[in-house]
């Protein structure tokens, strides 16, 4: 029996090990869910075969997912996991709130996770205040890597990439009808498309990526400029792995908004271990 905290972003998922007298230990590697575009199934196949051959359940679960800002889909990732373990009763928050906490503890700032989606709020050290809807990757996700994804994609189609970007990012070529079939009815689009956003990282300082990259991020400090009027607060807390992979970029646009400085964290997660380790009822 153990403590376990659970970062679960809509590609990848961490889990936290917290056993008595023994160091905790991150499982890592595991596939993620988000409850309000994913079925549970694959997910729910993994976490349980690798849970298993570790020989682990959870006395205690808390879980910070994407997806997770409605009771309907909060309920969602609850009964997905109770299907693993149905004596366990998860405490599931917003993936959000877990970056706040984790980046944070009980001090005050700016959390952005900017990874397959981006979400964005003000931390007061208690309470999480979101001044963005989630609005997802179609209406929004603004920098995020289906955002970035979706861009150098619809370039792509329009024959509008240099042709040593193209050959490194889409090797296999490009069919509309192919691409149409795939975003309009393949199974999460949304990572599908940050999947691209990966291709570019070894090209971050070609000129038309960087500016590429450059622009989406532009976009998404020109957001969240406009979100909490009067927050005296500029420093910006940061997870995610676009966050992390394009970090220079990202701190550049950031600061052409006012923000500074831009502090970027891999994973949340060792720092929730240590908050959940010095607030146990939370």
């Amino acid at each position: 029996m153990a403590l376990v905290v659970a970062d679960i972003g809509g590609t990848s998922s961490r889990w936290g090990v917290v056993r008595e007298g023994q160091e905790p230990f991150i499982i890592e590697g595991l596939p993620g869910f988000n409850p309000a575009t994913d079925r549970s199934g694959p997910f729910v196949e993994a976490i349980g075969a690798r849970f298993r051959s570790e020989n682990l359940i959870p006395a205690e679960l808390f879980v910070y997912a994407a997806g997770c800002g409605s009771p309907d889909r909060a309920g969602r990732m609850s009964d997905a996991l109770r299907s693993v373990w149905p004596s366990v009763t998860p405490v599931v928050a917003t993936d959000l709130l877990g970056a706040a906490c984790g980046l944070l503890g009980r001090n005050t700032g700016l959390v952005l996770i900017l990874g397959t989606g981006m979400n964005f709020g003000r931390y007061d050290g208690d309470v999480l205040h979101q001044p963005l809807p989630s609005l997802g990757y179609i209406l929004g996700d603004e920098g995020s890597g289906a955002d970035i994804g979706k861009h150098l994609l619809r370039e792509a189609l329009r024959g509008r990439v240099p042709p040593d970007v193209m050959r490194a990012t889409f090797p296999e070529g490009l069919v509309l009808s192919a691409v149409i079939e795939r975003l309009y009815r393949g199974p999460a689009p949304q990572r599908w498309l940050a999947s691209f956003t990966g291709r570019l990282a070894p090209l971050a300082t070609h000129p038309w990526v960087h500016e590429l990259i450059g622009e989406r991020f532009r976009e998404l400090a020109r957001v969240i400029a406009k979100g909490p009027v009067g927050t005296p607060e500029r420093a910006v807390h940061a997870t995610g792995s676009v966050a992390h992979g394009f970090e220079d970029l990202l701190r550049e646009a950031l600061a052409g908004e006012g923000f500074s400085p831009l502090i970027v964290r891999p994973s949340p997660l060792p720092g929730l271990l240590r908050y959940h380790a010095a607030h146990p009822r939370h």
